[in-house]
């Protein structure tokens, strides 16, 4: 074993819909219990020992990305409760009033369909019915799920043939068309879910404050970061970089890479920023640089719980 983070993203209470991968106060609570409440570094301990070389085997953090609300309403009461600190991974176009498409669509998902099975079926019926039914009938022809994300194996198959079809085959420009005309046609008003999904400003300083860290994400979030040109990267981390500043008063100096996209370039580019340590969201390979510190993600840590 060697020193990691554990990674969360949605959480579920009586205010924020259960979906797939969401977790309750209580999961969360026994997951920490089933690592060990006394394993966890604070994160500016984390931070410093990482910086330091000092990390033991042994060591563990929490992070969050994605700034979502329902971290702060359900998973940080549990943390108060435990007096322990997490790094917190923002992307930053929401405080600029952006209702960012991959948490707007996850919504859509959770709240309109009774399964994400039922959203699969109905997104696919829905690229039949656009422009795009042809290049993904190609597409799928010759991929193999089996050989697909195997970093991450709480995926199902279907799982993977969407994510597939999403960042691979229609990229970003298509996939949005097709989602937005499936959300027009469910009459759903995406406006209504301003100030539901992301965390305020005030949420931010208090964790600040509190010393948890708060590191960047990029500024809206792409699926497939570390493919996009160098210029669009940087702009990426230059803008999320520049936002948290202004709010915060300090330059972020961590990350998380989104959905695990980044290059050798993205690397350079942080550096760049004065970044000193992040994290990957998987718990393959050697520590090959600072900004690539291994993650479990919670759904492979649960699935180990439940043995």
């Amino acid at each position: 074993m060697k020193a990691h983070g554990l990674m969360f993203h949605h959480f579920h209470n009586d205010e924020h819909q259960p979906g797939q991968g969401s977790i309750s106060a209580a999961t969360f609570e026994d997951m920490l219990h089933y690592v060990g409440i006394d394993r966890f570094l604070s994160a500016e301990e984390w931070y410093r020992r990482a910086l330091e070389g000092k990390l033991s085997p042994d060591d563990r953090c929490i992070t969050f990305d994605d700034n979502l609300k329902c971290q702060f309403d359900v998973a940080y009461p549990v943390l108060r409760k435990y007096n322990l600190t997490a790094f917190w991974f923002v992307y930053t176009s929401p405080f600029q009033g952006s209702l960012e498409k991959i948490e707007v669509y996850r919504h859509f998902r959770i709240s309109e369909f009774p399964s994400i099975e039922s959203f699969y079926q109905c997104f696919y019926q829905a690229v039949a019915q656009s422009p795009y039914e042809k290049i993904v009938e190609t597409a799928l022809k010759t991929f193999d799920p089996d050989t697909y994300l195997v970093e991450f194996p709480f995926y199902t198959k279907e799982d993977k043939v969407f994510r597939y079809v999403r960042d691979r085959v229609l990229g970003a420009e298509k996939y949005y068309n097709v989602m937005d005309q499936m959300i027009r046609d469910a009459g759903v008003d995406i406006q209504k879910l301003r100030g539901k999904l992301w965390m305020e400003v005030d949420h931010l300083k208090q964790l600040d404050k509190e010393g948890h860290i708060i590191g960047l994400h990029s500024h809206s979030h792409p699926t497939y970061l570390g493919r996009l040109p160098l210029k669009e990267q940087k702009e990426e981390y230059e803008t999320n970089a520049s936002v948290l500043e202004n709010l915060l008063g300090k330059k972020p100096t961590t990350v998380s890479h989104p959905c695990n996209s980044y290059s050798g370039d993205t690397l350079k580019i942080l550096k760049g920023l004065g970044v000193e340590m992040g994290f990957r969201a998987n718990m393959f390979g050697a520590l090959a640089s600072p900004y690539e510190y291994p993650r479990e993600d919670h759904a492979n840590l649960l699935k180990e719980m439940e043995g």
